[in-house]
């Protein structure tokens, strides 16, 4: 160990924690501690460690502040809300907000030693606000350069984002036009979504790795260098066919994870995206690192830690090679669970400690580390090469300080004893894999008459090593190196390989082994072999790509000739002459509509700026005799045994136009409420087509409506139902719109004022307590945090209090709606100080996603709410969650503006007795 990680760690031992007592529950033989209290730090939203190894902790309303033995020192007040910290060096690099609130990438520097900040500089200033899908977090990555995410709502200015980047060119790519969130929620927010970005600093230029994410919070690198992150889900789609959970991805360079606004989010089986490693249910991701210390047991190294802040849970994962990806060893597991756990970060420490923080939207922080309590001796190790090959955490700024150190010690050694570690094949692979990326991070730079063996060894992730590190050179030997790596035996390597030419830059690659992995058999390979071809000369491979025969390797190449200009008859030619074909697997199928579908809508203009409107489409798409032909191919063959084949069989009908298509997907609808998802599905591909509807089948489409309309999903459910029936009504005649209304009265025409049903409306709520005398907000706060009367809180009685006052906006397990946030899980993410308050001010802290929005009309009218539907022409407001709707013609609107005023009203408690409001919260806490 050298002496910069044991003083790190003996700072660390200093602390003086504390146990946290049986509010976390952890894996036998683990504790958790409470190193600094709520009351001490207050709400903390992101962690990391300095070159120091101390804890920096950054306040949701304050600064990033190091935490040095009891105290605490800000390091610099020129930033705040940092959701994103990295130190290299006593440099700060920290994302958040300057001093005028303007989101960006800033850097801070302590030149004398003293724990203060005395440089600011900004990098970057970010499109779009920091916020809860803003920018996010910072780290260095395996090639020594830092990476960069940024949540959905945020961007990077184009001129400074490398055009050579391997992700580009992101699109829509819609077959059938899309609902934007009924609420209006990520209106505008088009392709890539949230992304990851690796940052040249010398240059202030940013590479474009990865995109297609709702909004991942934080990302980390295994050990052998690949990226992970842990993406959001959006609740609101709950029971809607587009709803995807929140999933764990493995980031490969490229890679599109297919997350596009409202309705448009790509399943996970289309050829043009990447799966994720995982999909884990509901929950909000947070912070996630891998754990590489020694001080665990030994099946945690390389584990795989995600902060859920919504589940209050960290889970922990193994992860294994899986062809050229990874694949979970067990399921989810909960490594740390809370009652509750309003975990938002975490890292591991120099004292191999897993760290973690509590906080966000004002709650309760805190400052945390998981301890084992048999920690394994740290043996000492035979030479200094493997010292640094083993070197804890080896991408943190205190690992990397360690590494500078141990350097600096060996001096000219370093270099030859890492390269002989490297070269030696009898050594762990593990030892000689960080070898090698020792030398490409920190010098001197591996020759290629190292990497040219080492692409060639015997252990599979050495070779992989050596074509990741060829790919950051760029000379014609490096480049022949990377070429040679296409025809490896491992997949995994083969797809590293894709990758390494195309950061190189692919003037030398083999043509024809670039196209044969297009019929490689893994999907991560294929894609990184697309994704490398479309980057060469289109003579030089069109010619291979237009016969070809092979099912995997056409439909790939009918996806490179799409994005790469071919003409677009020729590929309607080629995929009508595959569809003819019977013998083709569904997986096959599926991959070949994808190709149709990229061919249909090759004319797209994508937007240019995030928030802006999309530029108008006029490309024609399909011409109508192609339509025909397809259509005459599909019909005999839906519906198919195959859910995806008929989701996509449906959507291609649809497009197709061919009227036969209607009766036959009315007639496949699941019966009763079986499948809702695909049901909603058919519907959504039924309302665009607008002729050939007999007065029978409008009947049963009305009678689909009006069992869908007693369905419950997320907070948008209602609005996309609402929706569908609107699209429907266009092909409806007069007289049998006035027939829909009279039979779907809560689907009335817009300019109609509508009430929900259900008797749950607040107003009446307020009027039945009026004359009823109040307690304060502070006297309710004091009896429910101290007074013992609580106790005798009864959970039952509470369900009768929470339906009349809660359940018009919030649901609850099966009871409530979806208006405001779900309370289903509340105990476990929040304190009951928390809850009380967010009741008694809920103006205090707002979500971003249920931020109120505050119009004033040409005639003087003001009105506040949610918004629960939103198009071209109008918007309408869920108005103070008393069930009304608003309709609000656009062009009556004079100012729009989001408020700071919630829409859950104040005084909510007013008129309940002491015992009725502990009921509720007994049965708040009780959890479900």
């Amino acid at each position: 160990m050298t002496r910069i990680a044991a003083a790190a760690v003996l700072s660390l031992l200093l602390l003086q924690a504390q146990p946290s007592g049986p509010r976390f529950k952890v894996p036998a033989g683990f504790t958790v501690e409470t190193v600094l209290a709520p009351e001490e730090t207050g709400s903390l939203i992101a962690l990391t460690f300095d070159s120091l190894g101390r804890p920096v902790i950054s306040k949701e309303r304050g600064h990033p502040t190091i935490v040095i033995g009891r105290e605490q020192k800000v390091f610099t007040d020129k930033v705040r809300y940092a959701q994103g910290m990295w130190f290299d060096g006593r440099t700060l690099y920290a994302v958040g907000n300057n001093s005028e609130g303007k989101a960006g990438l800033f850097r801070a520097a302590d030149t004398d030693g003293d724990d203060v900040a005395d440089t600011f500089e900004t990098l970057l200033l970010f499109i779009g606000a920091m916020g809860e899908h803003g920018p996010h977090d910072i780290r260095r990555g395996p090639d020594g350069h830092p990476t960069l995410l940024l949540g959905n709502h945020s961007g990077i200015p184009r001129d400074h984002i490398d055009p050579n980047s391997p992700s580009r060119g992101f699109k829509e790519s819609q077959l059938l036009d899309r609902y934007m969130d009924a609420r209006g929620h990520a209106v505008n927010v088009w392709a890539p979504g949230a992304t990851i970005y690796r940052l040249d600093l010398e240059r202030n230029r940013y590479t474009l790795l990865t995109g297609g994410y709702r909004n991942p919070y934080d990302h980390a690198f295994n050990l052998e260098g690949e990226l992970f992150t842990f993406d959001s889900d959006m609740e609101w789609d709950i029971n809607v066919p587009w709803y995807r959970e929140v999933r764990s991805v493995h980031a490969v360079p490229g890679g599109d994870y297919g997350w596009r606004t409202g309705s448009g989010v790509w399943p996970d089986y289309y050829l043009d995206s990447l799966p994720p490693l995982r999909e884990v249910g509901r929950g909000s991701p947070v912070g996630v690192e891998f754990y590489q210390h020694h001080v665990y047991p030994k099946e945690y190294v390389d584990s795989y830690l995600e902060g859920d802040w919504s589940r209050g849970r960290i889970l922990i994962t193994g992860l294994a090679r899986n062809g050229a990806t990874y694949k979970p060893t067990q399921p989810p597991t909960d490594f740390v669970y809370g009652e509750p756990l309003n975990v938002t970060d975490l890292e591991v420490g120099p004292d191999g400690a897993v760290y973690f923080v509590n906080g966000g939207r004002d709650t309760e922080g805190g400052l945390y580390r998981v301890v084992y309590q048999q920690p394994t001796p740290i043996t000492q190790d035979p030479s200094p090469a493997l010292a640094a090959a083993r070197q804890p955490q080896p991408l943190s700024s205190w690992g990397h300080a360690a590494l500078l150190a141990r350097q600096k010690e060996m001096g000219p050694a370093w270099g030859t004893e890492l390269e002989k570690l490297a070269r030696d094949t009898a050594a762990d692979a593990q030892d000689r894999v960080q070898a090698l990326l020792l030398l490409q991070r920190l010098g001197p730079k591996p020759r290629a008459t190292l990497l040219g063996p080492l692409s060639e060894d015997p252990q599979e992730p050495v070779r992989a090593a050596a074509i990741y590190v060829v790919g950051q050179h760029g000379s014609p030997a490096a480049k022949t190196i990377a070429a040679k790596g296409l025809r490896d035996a491992s997949p995994f390597v083969r797809r590293r390989a894709c990758e390494a030419l195309v950061r190189m830059g692919l003037d030398q690659a083999p043509v024809g082994d670039v196209y044969a992995l297009l019929n490689d058999p893994d999907r991560f390979v294929r894609y990184a072999a697309r994704v490398a071809l479309e980057r060469l000369p289109p003579a030089a491979w069109h010619p291979l790509a237009l016969p070809e025969t092979r099912p995997l390797a056409a439909m790939e190449a009918l996806v490179a000739l799409t994005h790469t200009g071919a003409p677009r008859d020729t590929l309607y030619r080629k995929e009508i002459a595959w569809l003819r074909r019977t013998n083709l697997t569904p997986d096959d199928t599926l991959r070949l509509l994808r190709a149709f579908h990229l061919a249909a809508v090759a004319g797209e203009i994508p937007p240019t700026e995030l928030f802006q409107p999309a530029p108008p489409q006029t490309d024609p798409g399909a011409p109508a005799d192609v339509r025909r032909q397809v259509a005459e191919i599909l019909l005999p063959r839906f519906p198919a045994s195959d859910e995806r084949l008929n989701r996509e069989y449906a959507r291609t009908l649809a497009y197709c136009g061919d009227p036969r298509a209607i009766g036959k997907i009315l007639a496949a609808m699941p019966a009763g409420n079986e499948n809702q998802p695909l049901q909603i599905h058919y519907v959504y591909c039924l309302r665009t087509m607008q002729k050939g509807w007999t007065a029978d089948q409008k009947r049963t489409l009305l009678g689909w409506f009006e069992k869908a309309e007693k369905w419950r999903g997320g907070a948008s459910f209602p609005g996309f139902i609402n929706n569908l029936f609107n699209s429907s009504l266009r092909f409806f005649d007069e007289d049998e719109k006035k027939v829909a209304y009279s039979r779907l009265p809560a689907y009335a025409p817009l300019d109609q004022p509508v009430v929900a049903r259900g008797g749950h409306e607040l107003a009446a709520v307020l009027t039945r307590r009026r004359g009823v005398q109040n307690v304060s907000e502070q006297e309710i706060l004091e009896f429910m945090l101290y007074d013992p009367m609580i106790l005798r809180a009864k959970s039952e009685r509470g369900k009768a209090i929470y339906e009349k006052a809660c359940a018009a906006c919030h649901r609850f397990g099966d009871l409530g709606a979806d208006y405001g946030p779900d309370l289903t899980t509340i105990a476990s993410r929040f304190q009951r100080k928390d809850i009380i308050e967010a009741t008694l001010w809920p103006s205090k802290t707002i979500s971003d996603l249920y931020a109120a929005v505050e119009i004033t009309t040409t005639d003087g009218k003001k009105y506040l709410g949610t918004v629960s539907a939103e198009d071209d022409t109008q918007v309408t407001l869920q108005v103070m969650g008393v069930g009304q709707r608003i309709p609000l013609p656009k062009k009556s609107i004079r100012t729009r503006a989001v408020s700071k005023t919630s829409t859950m009203p104040e005084g909510l408690l007013d008129g309940f007795g002491m015992g009725d409001i502990a009921d509720l919260f007994a049965f708040l806490q009780g959890g479900k």
